[in-house]
């Protein structure tokens, strides 16, 4: 083989030294290219100019974005927290207010045209009306221009026209809260945020239930809600009867826990069959009359919970419609105070 000369031996190194340099530059690049969509995944190097680049992965630069939702019509990616948002269902304010956040505009309880929930006035800004619950006003919804709208299953007939409107996330009616919490910590970019508030949750109800099942020992609850065709019975399948039965632990009376349903309907007749030792009876303003009229007849007060003052009082309307974590840190406040306080 025939040798080179010097002079060509130190131009070959230095050849080599520079192909060299740019190979670990190149593999520099690669690592920011691979949050690009269709870049090619980058080889890894032990160069120590790779190692100690001060520059963080793209990645990390948008936090925890973008993240994809799954929902009842398929699947939606954010690229970004969305800054105008709109909310079908009023468990989606007390979600948002719980996470330090808030919608651009919301719907009402369903029977209030005007009136957002009682218990969050004073966190709630400028939101604007949507319409109820049941009756979104999509004239509203065009004017408030958001960039997402958050819905359930129970406005089905109206998301044609609201997804027209501005990318709409669709959630399941009865899911979990907990579920829909994640869900809005995804969306506003504080999925750790959300997690602490499920765990100040689990552990409040977990020092209540101890306390409640000392002091109650095989002590029946009933939750009722007396309406104008007849009394309702909400049973351990019912949201708020989860709340009640699962998460504070009391007794389920045997009538009651034979139903495989979330409520049932009941004649004033069938009010002792129930069997419970203590009573939660829902009240509001749309059936105040129908609870008046039960409250005057002679099958119920001669019930021994009645008769013993065992019966209390609840707004249904924070019982039952709101269901996010402040709402159902006031029902569990609210029923271990009734029922802790008895002699």
């Amino acid at each position: 083989m025939k040798r080179l000369h010097p002079s060509a031996q130190l131009a070959m190194w230095f050849v080599c030294f520079a192909l060299l340099l740019a190979a670990c530059g190149s593999g520099g690049n690669g690592g920011k290219n691979e949050a690009s969509p269709g870049a090619a995944p980058a080889t890894s190097s032990s160069s120590p100019a790779v190692e100690t680049q001060s520059a963080p992965p793209a990645s990390e630069d948008k936090g925890p974005f973008p993240v994809t939702l799954t929902h009842m019509k398929g699947e939606y990616t954010l690229d970004k927290k969305p800054e105008v948002i709109a909310v079908l269902d009023t468990k989606f304010v007390d979600q948002l207010i719980a996470l330090d956040e808030q919608p651009a505009g919301s719907v009402t309880a369903a029977g209030s045209d005007t009136d957002f929930p009682e218990y969050l006035s004073d966190r709630l800004g400028d939101v604007k009306v949507l319409g109820t619950r049941d009756e979104p006003n999509l004239e509203a919804l065009v004017a408030l221009n958001p960039d997402l709208i958050l819905m359930t299953d129970f406005q089905e007939q109206v998301y044609d026209s609201v997804s027209k409107v501005a990318p709409t996330i669709v959630l399941d009616f009865y899911e979990d809260w907990r579920a829909t919490l994640e869900t809005m910590g995804k969306i506003t970019g504080k999925p750790a945020e959300a997690q602490a508030v499920q765990q100040a949750y689990e552990e409040k109800t977990a020092k209540l239930r101890e306390q409640l099942a000392a002091k109650l020992g095989d002590g029946t609850v009933a939750l009722i809600r007396p309406r104008t065709e007849g009394i309702r019975v909400h049973t351990s399948q019912h949201r708020t009867g989860s709340i009640l039965y699962t998460d504070l632990g009391l007794k389920v009376p045997e009538s009651v826990a034979a139903v495989d349903d979330t409520a049932y309907e009941i004649s004033l007749e069938a009010v002792p069959e129930i069997g419970a030792d203590y009573y939660f009876l829902l009240s509001d303003a749309l059936f105040a009359d129908a609870v008046k009229e039960l409250e005057s007849t002679k099958i119920w007060t001669s019930l021994e919970p009645v008769k013993n003052n065992r019966v209390y009082q609840v707004d249904s309307t924070l019982w039952i419609a709101y269901y996010g974590p402040i709402a159902n840190s006031l029902i569990i406040d609210q029923a271990a105070a009734a029922l802790l306080d008895q002699p």
